[in-house]
């Protein structure tokens, strides 16, 4: 909360000097004119995107469709099907040649990413022999709804398609079908893989199926390989996909189960009605039922049909492990969607997943009414070896998860919803706009779930600071694939977590940065962002320039330091008039002054004072009138702000 209640509004005509004033103190690293530079954004806004930070009126981006049919060997660990891509050209270029991702194909012998990623990495398919990749037969490429001629080339993780005769610009319509087959890692770089329980195997399934790069007005074609760190950028449209997979198995995807009449008995089926219309947890299938052969339909294969619109992603799990738990989510514009938690019996219990649906709920509803509303019918949770990882409607989260850290992954998973599966960013090269942006709204989430059940309270930035300042420690904006791995928990998540908690508590104000947060959100909603656009919309909505802020914290590893120069008593006719208490800005990273004044008689003055004092001032003079005597000053007594030299931040009476 931003602390007005604390700031002496009697003090505030006070507490400021003139430049002139400043007494000259041991010079740091701080340069006011780097900081407050005024050559920040090099580019004015356009008619594709509004210097406002928002879409222009202009803005244009790309659609794609598929329809999908799935089969799942779960004796060989192979998912086989086909494919069919509906690609819409809505720019307004030609367009010559396609892109298309193939994620798989990182998980094939020879690829890009196998030479790039560290032995026993999270990224890459660890420690198993790697013969994955997809197989692709059948490509074929229609225009107009007739058979074109096109050739194609397939490099590691990705295919081009090179059309005889170029896409039109403005809703020219291309038709790409393929048939395609891969065999499921044990782990895909903690995205997708299988576990053995004792009641069956877990298949996690996602970069299952041949998806298409986006072309957008920033870079064109987005054709970044899949390395594993860096996560994805994909086209939004509609997904209809069918899985077929043993009748024993139960399959949960994204989106809504279009026949659920079909692969249910009659008593599950009775059971997932119920649970659409239930707060409470309804199980659909109990731990007691894992072993029943009535538990599930007296077939061999069943046919699982999913559909999911507007989306960048798809993504499934089967197995015949599952419990499978379900409630309704009331959303806040009326309408319901439905919680779902699958989960083996070794996760049940509610110091694990038992609890995931009441999780999954709260989650849901808290980030609806907070920022905007849940797009999808239902949100699943999948507990398989896969540690965390999200996608529409859909997530997977370590299934040995117990207490706050089953809640945390459910949440955290959950909370990609809105970043990046609503607000697309691009992370493949920015992914702290999807994890840092999570990370930040996983902390108000936790305040408030349950009365705080799992909140572990407030940051000590004075200690964060000091891992933050290692020589060793990249700026937020570098990407993933081009950052050392120890070091992207602290850059893609912590850290910008953390700015965006000072931003909102220390420097704006929870009602500014809420009000132009939830601005950006549904701006951008189902659109693709960059960090300038976010930037820009932060400031337009806010009415704050944060160049500054943005400089520091995100392209740079700046550093912060203040320090208590020097207090020295005022005194009029031989009594005490007040004090002169000079503050000193040292290293790169300017930040407001939270000062704590302590007089003998046991006051305490808080007092707040803008970062702008440094535009131009290396130190600041803050003049306290008072008849007492002053006992102790301190600089941001609550740790709120990311001081790296906690031992100069106060002084005190002798």
């Amino acid at each position: 909360m931003f602390k007005k209640s604390v700031m002496l509004l009697a003090l505030l005509a006070m507490v400021f000097s003139s430049a002139d004033a400043q007494q000259p103190v041991s010079p740091g690293n701080y340069d006011p004119h780097a900081a407050f530079s005024p050559l920040f954004y090099t580019q004015n806004g356009n008619e594709f995107r509004s210097a406002s930070g928002y879409p222009g009126p202009k803005y244009w981006q790309n659609r794609v469709d598929y329809n999908i049919i799935a089969n799942l060997d779960e004796v060989n660990n192979k998912v086989t099907g086909s494919v069919t891509i509906t690609y819409k050209n809505n720019s307004p270029d030609k367009l010559s040649y396609l892109w298309l991702q193939l994620d798989q194909n990182l998980f094939a012998p020879e690829s890009r990413g196998n030479a790039l990623i560290p032995a026993g990495s999270r990224y890459g398919a660890r420690g198993e022999k790697l013969d994955g990749g997809y197989n692709i037969e059948g490509l074929s490429v229609s225009q107009k709804q007739k058979p074109a001629k096109f050739s194609s080339l397939t490099e590691d993780t990705r295919m081009q398609i090179r059309l005889e005769q170029p896409m039109e610009p403005g809703g020219d319509v291309v038709t790409i079908r393929m048939n395609f087959s891969f065999i499921v890692p044990v782990n895909g770089s903690d995205r997708m893989g299988h576990l053995t329980t004792k009641n069956g195997e877990i298949f996690s399934i996602a970069q299952w199926f041949p998806r298409m790069s986006v072309y957008d007005d920033v870079l064109g074609w987005n054709t970044l390989p899949y390395w594993g760190a860096g996560e994805f950028y994909c086209e939004y449209g509609d997904i209809d996909f069918a899985v077929t997979a043993p009748a024993s198995h139960i399959v949960m995807g994204s989106g809504e189960l279009l026949n659920p009449q079909e692969v249910f008995t009659p008593v599950q089926l009775q059971r997932w009605n119920a649970a659409k219309n239930s707060d409470k947890k309804v199980t659909i299938r109990s731990e007691q039922e894992l072993n029943d052969l009535e538990s599930r339909p007296a077939k061999d294969k069943l046919t699982w049909k999913f559909k999911i619109k507007n989306t960048r992603d798809a993504a499934w799990a089967s197995s015949k492990a599952f419990v499978l738990d379900a409630a309704r989510i009331n959303l806040p514009s009326g309408k319901k969607s439905l919680a779902v938690a699958a989960h083996p019996v070794e996760s049940n219990g509610n110091d694990g997943y038992g609890r995931a649906v009441e999780y999954i709920k709260t989650t849901i509803e808290h980030y609806s009414s907070k920022w905007f509303e849940y797009p999808y019918p239902m949100a699943v949770n999948v507990a398989s070896n896969v540690g965390g990882m999200e996608y529409p409607g859909i997530v997977f989260c370590g299934w040995q998860a117990k207490g706050s850290s089953a809640w945390g992954v459910i949440d955290h998973e959950f909370g990609h919803t809105w970043f990046p599966m609503i607000v697309g960013s691009n992370e493949r090269k920015y992914g702290w706009m999807d994890e840092g942006f999570n990370t930040f709204i996983n902390a108000i989430s936790a305040e408030v779930f349950n009365n705080g059940e799992y909140n572990q309270g407030k940051n000590d930035m004075h200690r964060i600071a000091a891992t933050l300042a290692r020589p060793e420690m990249e700026y937020i904006m570098l990407s993933p694939d081009a950052m050392r791995e120890r070091n992207i928990g602290n850059n893609l998540y912590s850290k910008p977590g953390w700015g965006l908690e000072i931003l909102r508590n220390e420097i704006l104000g929870a009602d500014r940065f809420d009000y132009a947060f939830r601005n950006y959100i549904s701006e951008w909603a189902f659109k693709h962002p960059t960090p300038y656009d976010f930037f820009r919309a932060m400031e337009n909505g806010a009415g704050e320039d944060l160049s500054w802020f943005w400089r520091g914290w995100f392209l740079n590893n700046w550093k912060m330091d203040q320090s208590v120069a020097e207090v020295k008593e005022v005194k009029q006719g031989g009594a005490i008039a007040g004090y002169n208490i000079l503050i000193a800005n040292l290293e790169q990273m300017p930040m407001p002054v939270i000062l704590e004044v302590k007089t003998k008689s046991g006051k305490t003055d808080m007092i707040r004072i803008p970062v702008d004092i440094w535009m131009r001032n290396t130190t600041w003079t803050v003049r306290y009138p008072t008849t007492e005597e002053v006992v102790s000053v301190t600089l941001d007594p609550a740790h709120v702000l990311p001081d790296i030299n906690e031992a100069n931040n106060g002084w005190k009476k002798n």
